[in-house]
């Protein structure tokens, strides 16, 4: 591994909690990394599917832990997801 992924990899939204939904139990893994390791889910694809960007990864349902952590992320995507709206209404 780089040192470039390497430094991906150690950021501390991938060192927090999440719950896998899986079609018949939920499972909760003590970070994103962990998930990875046992699901072969790529790590990037399960904070992506925790923070809304994509409906689900692998056919897994994955969610933050509730805490801090998960209404940070979600209510900055949201942020995010008004301001490109917000530019694309301006546009037309």
């Amino acid at each position: 591994m780089n040192q470039r992924t390497y430094n991906k990899r150690m950021q501390k939204k991938y060192h927090v909690p999440v719950i896998g939904h899986f079609a018949d139990k939920s499972i909760r893994f003590n970070t994103i990394l962990e998930a990875e390791r046992y699901t072969g889910i790529n790590y990037a694809l399960i904070f992506e599917a925790c923070i809304g960007k994509i409906y689900k990864a692998r056919n897994v349902f994955w969610e933050f832990e509730k805490g801090t952590h998960y209404i940070k992320y979600k209510s900055y995507y949201l942020r995010a997801m008004e301001k490109n709206l917000a530019e694309r209404t301006k546009h037309h």
